[in-house]
């Protein structure tokens, strides 16, 4: 009787087996995973359509880097014209190196926005950057977001620029210097 009732409980484990195994594996010959690199870059001209519409209707000059080397890949963009909320322009770009870098320009308040984005942001040192206009610029350190360690910070009258990541500082200062 035991041993009747052994094989009815392997009989049942393999059928149950083969119950949750069939569709798994239809899944996977339907649908395999497909190889390659899972970041999506921005086409160029979705990006330049972007960068348009803001020059044409922010009063302060709408920056962009040129003349970045290959390596640098665009992941992300935004655009949100000023009205109930402050004029922002968003880039966000993946390193050579792997890490990552932003281009925040925006009509918010300084202190707001390391509030809203960066909130354990300190200022750290003025810094200079060759090749960038202007080429002063305040750093500010911290830790969360983890992605936005390091943030670099100028001001004119109409427009607070921010260019903040987690890739190297050599970086950074190479991304400020190529906006125009």
């Amino acid at each position: 009787m035991a041993n009747e009732r052994l094989k009815t409980t392997v009989r049942d484990m393999i059928l149950s087996l083969a119950v949750i195994g069939v569709p798994i594996a239809a899944v996977l010959v339907v649908e395999p995973s497909k190889p390659g690199d899972p970041v999506h870059v921005i086409d160029s001209a979705s990006f330049r359509s972007q960068l348009a519409a803001a020059r044409q209707a922010e009063p302060f000059t709408v920056l962009a880097p040129s003349g970045l080397p290959s390596g640098w890949r665009l992941t992300s963009e935004s655009y949100r014209p000023a009205g109930d909320a402050a004029a922002a322009w968003h880039l966000g770009y993946l390193t050579p190196s792997g890490g990552y870098v932003a281009l925040e320009q925006t009509t918010e308040s300084v202190d707001g926005f390391l509030r809203d984005e960066h909130a354990d942001a300190s200022p750290n040192l003025a810094l200079q950057i060759a090749g960038a206009d202007p080429n002063v610029w305040q750093r500010y350190t911290g830790t969360r977001p983890s992605a936005l360690r390091t943030v670099l910070f100028h001001t004119d009258a109409k427009v607070n620029v921010m260019v903040a990541g987690s890739a190297p500082l050599a970086e950074l200062e190479q991304f400020a210097a190529a906006l125009h």
